[in-house]
């Protein structure tokens, strides 16, 4: 019991540092990647935090196994390099011991990961869906950045803000190019706000001491209209069915489902539970190491394992949508081979280094 708690300590001591690092690297570029999609006026700014923290639970999910699979591969790497690992044999505890040990801690972890990857995944990814399809839809008015030039809806033109307050309604030096049937107008004006009617719930956007040009462009025939006060109805793209992935289909329906999407994003949300499982399995032999080797001997080889088996799930997953492995087969191959390789690693240090040393004693006989 007392070596059982100092490794479970040792190791959740370095799991909480490995991914504490892992997420604040993920999660600075993710912002990055949100804060460039507001500055493109492909996001509003209000919508920033909270698909902030969708990434990061989408993004745990992802760490939290690898982080895992580092936290015991370098825990019992460094106890092989202070030759810890070896008073612990010395004191009849075995590998199998130790790999009841790790496991065991791996088991919270992968019931963790499994309600992530089960339930909370697919509802972040719902939720994220829509939260992007209502900001892709809304008005041109909501992702307008001043400076810059945007697209309006349904690419019927462009617009130019110069100025804008904090709630977007409050405008100065608008210039708004747009396409009409049969040729196109360029308006400019000093000011402009927002107004919606009350009745209808259109958006208009209300320009103030400004000039319209109307025409086709390389013709004569030119329409100029100066004026006070000119509404411009700014176009929602209302109604749009958004059509959901597979990824924030909920667990229960996939269930029920019998195409091969269902299955192949069904066998995605188990392997991260398996993965965490048989990665941490894999890590008991694998930081078998000698104290002239270094403590981070095996990290190399340990992170090209990972990278492989991760991909081949990626790979895996595409096989089955495109028919190239049976939904029934799924991944479980992944499963097995990387199951095959844990037992390999154990039976090589264990058992066949003694069967040839036996077997070299009888030649010599």
């Amino acid at each position: 019991m007392i070596i059982a708690r100092y490794l479970i300590k040792e190791i959740s001591q370095t799991l909480l540092g490995v991914l504490l690092v892992l997420m604040l690297i993920g999660l600075s570029a993710q912002l990055v990647g949100l804060f460039a999609e507001v500055t493109a006026g492909n996001l509003s700014i209000n919508t920033v935090m909270v698909l902030f923290g969708l990434k990061s639970l989408k993004m745990l999910l992802v760490i939290l196994p690898l982080s895992l699979y580092l936290a015991v591969l370098m825990k019992l790497s460094q106890l092989y390099q202070n030759n810890e690992m070896a008073a612990i044999s010395a004191c009849g505890i075995s590998q199998l011991y130790i790999l009841r040990i790790v496991l065991s801690f791996a088991l919270l972890c992968s019931i963790l990961v499994g309600v992530f990857s089960l339930q909370i995944v697919p509802w972040a990814n719902n939720l994220q869906q829509d939260i992007v399809a209502k900001s892709e839809s809304s008005s041109s008015l909501e992702g307008m950045v001043a400076g810059r030039f945007k697209e309006m809806s349904s690419g019927v033109g462009v617009m130019y803000i110069e100025n804008i307050n904090e709630d977007h309604t409050q405008l100065e030096n608008v210039f708004i190019q747009s396409k009409l049937k049969n040729n196109e107008s360029i308006t400019r004006a000093k000011f402009g706000s927002q107004l919606i009617d009350n009745t209808t719930g259109d958006r208009f956007l209300v320009l103030k001491k400004g000039i319209r040009y109307e025409g086709l462009p390389g013709k004569k025939g030119y329409t100029v209209v100066e004026f006070e006060e000119h509404g411009v109805r700014v176009f929602e793209q209302t109604g749009v069915k958004v059509q959901k992935k597979y990824s924030s289909v909920p667990t229960l329906e996939l269930l029920k489902g019998k195409s091969a999407p269902h299955k192949s994003e069904l066998h995605s949300r188990i392997a991260p539970v398996l993965l965490c499982l048989l990665l941490s399995a894999l890590a008991v032999p694998l930081s078998h190491t000698s104290p002239r080797q270094g403590r981070y001997a095996r990290l190399g080889l340990g992170l090209v394992i990972y990278l492989v088996f991760s991909n081949l799930v990626y790979v895996g997953k595409n096989w089955i949508n495109f028919g190239k492995v049976s939904p029934e087969l799924g991944l479980w191959w992944i499963h097995a081979i990387l199951l095959m390789l844990v037992i390999f690693l154990f039976l090589q240090q264990a058992g066949f280094k003694y069967l040839f040393s036996k077997k070299q004693q009888d030649v010599k006989a």
